[in-house]
């Protein structure tokens, strides 16, 4: 019986000193995903605090701790391009990193890189090791989770951007300039100016009224408004006829008032930026709903960018 003993005693030492030589003294195990994102647009969700419980798929405790599955993670550093982490697990805790970083065009490699330093102590190093091992299961769905998050661009921007292609129209248009942001009242003047000019002309209305409002000082505000027709109009002084161009244009829609519309007219820059993408014309948007008897939460607004 002593010597079964002694037997699996000798065996259980020559497995555990054969995994403490091959267990590194520091381990660096890494997990990784590509997500359908520009490292921009990623980036800008990641390192946005007010941002994270859009993506992280746990459950936010505050602004430093987040939950997901068994573990808790909690916020140490936020880098440009890494975010520092401890994850515990009851007692045990675990260092590591969010990074990520450009992978081909319009694509990011998010990782998650554990730093650990394991003890001399060759039991508890083994011990550790299957604690990192059982870390890794949930940081594989961790990732996968996020993963869903970010190949979807609705999250990113807030907005389902389309490309259309443009079929070549004409619009009567309509400037003026204010020393402040022009109300609903102001604008919808010129637009009912523009369309009494349509009238008056002997021309018709097909589609939406357009409107771009350009900052070009602390209290200049030049407004162009724009109402297509069906046919070229002569034009005077005031009213000036303008064609749209074939080509392509970015579009999406945003319900809610200024604030929102403001939102939606960032977003799409941000789209624009993230996937490189130049504009030959100015951005309009396109008043789908009269925002005179519209209540502003219901306001529907087209926004347009052209590029190539």
């Amino acid at each position: 019986m002593k010597k079964w003993l002694l037997l699996a005693c000798i065996i259980f030492i020559s497995i555990a000193s054969i995994l403490y030589f091959l267990i590194p003294a520091n381990a660096n195990p890494g997990y990784q995903t590509i997500v359908n994102s520009t490292q921009g647009g990623t980036s800008r969700q990641m390192l946005n605090k007010a941002n994270w419980q859009l993506w992280w798929p746990g459950q936010k405790i505050n602004d430093t701790i987040y939950t997901y599955q068994h573990y808790t993670y909690r916020i140490d550093k936020i880098l440009l391009n890494r975010i520092e982490l401890t994850a515990f697990n009851n007692k045990d805790s675990i260092k590591g990193a969010l990074q990520f970083q450009l992978y081909g065009g319009d694509s990011t490699k998010i990782e998650w890189v554990y730093i650990n330093k394991f003890s001399a102590n060759p039991f508890k190093r083994i011990q550790q090791y299957f604690q990192l091992k059982k870390s890794g299961k949930t940081t594989d769905s961790l990732l996968g989770d996020i993963k869903k998050y970010f190949d979807n661009p609705e999250n990113i921007y807030g907005l389902k951007i389309t490309t259309q292609k443009v079929v070549e129209s004409s619009l009567i248009s309509f400037k003026n300039t204010f020393q402040h942001y022009p109300s609903t009242e102001e604008i919808y003047g010129m637009i009912h100016s523009v369309q009494e000019y349509i009238k008056k002309s002997g021309g018709e209305e097909a589609g939406y009224p357009m409107i771009h409002v350009e900052i070009q000082g602390p209290e200049i505000f030049e407004t162009m408004v724009g109402v297509p027709t069906k046919n070229d109009l002569p034009a005077n002084n005031q009213f000036q006829l303008k064609h749209l161009r074939l080509g392509i244009m970015l579009t999406a829609d945003v319900i809610g008032g200024i604030n929102s519309v403001a939102k939606g007219e960032t977003e799409l820059t941000n789209y624009m930026t993230d996937y490189r993408r130049n504009s030959p014309a100015i951005s309009f948007q396109s008043l789908v709903t009269n925002r005179l008897e519209t209540d502003s939460a219901k306001w529907v607004t087209r926004l347009y960018y052209p590029v190539f």
